[in-house]
């Protein structure tokens, strides 16, 4: 089941919004418009939560709006920091982080496959782990999108 993370858009009268959430304090970023903080918001947290699967580190629970309005106040007045206006609140989905490898069917030229295991050996990879490596460095330099 997905879990959904508020992300507070905290007006900044000169850059914007200030992004921050909540559950995961280090999930930081901004944005001009509260569209780009939308994105930023989905960027940031599905690294994080990458990183957290990675390290094989539990997600917490999502706190509700009263406790993430709480923690956000709380942190602003730790930075001495005041809004410049309404903080917007937003759900944002944590992407899945199921790591179960899956069996698939793939079709590629001979000659591509050679190279891919060809590499895979040099890097001491199997061909899986060296296709799944390429493919998550390939969509790490693509902005917007995540594997």
């Amino acid at each position: 089941m997905a879990k959904y993370y508020y992300a507070a858009f905290i007006p900044d009268a000169e850059s914007g919004f200030s992004i921050f959430c909540p559950d995961f304090p280090e999930v930081a970023s901004q944005g001009e418009t509260v569209e780009e903080c939308m994105d930023m918001a989905a960027e940031a947290l599905a690294l994080t939560v990458e990183e957290y699967a990675k390290a094989r580190k539990p997600l917490p629970e999502p706190c509700g709006l009263e406790e993430a309005r709480r923690r956000i106040e709380k942190e602003l007045a730790e930075l001495e920091v005041e809004a410049a206006g309404e903080i917007l609140y937003q759900l944002i989905p944590a992407p899945s982080v199921d790591l179960t490898p899956v069996k698939i069917s793939l079709s590629i030229a001979k000659s591509v496959l050679e190279s891919i295991d060809a590499k895979a050996a040099r890097s001491g990879m199997t061909r899986s782990g060296f296709m799944a490596a390429a493919a998550q460095a390939y969509d790490a330099q693509r902005p917007g999108a995540s594997c």
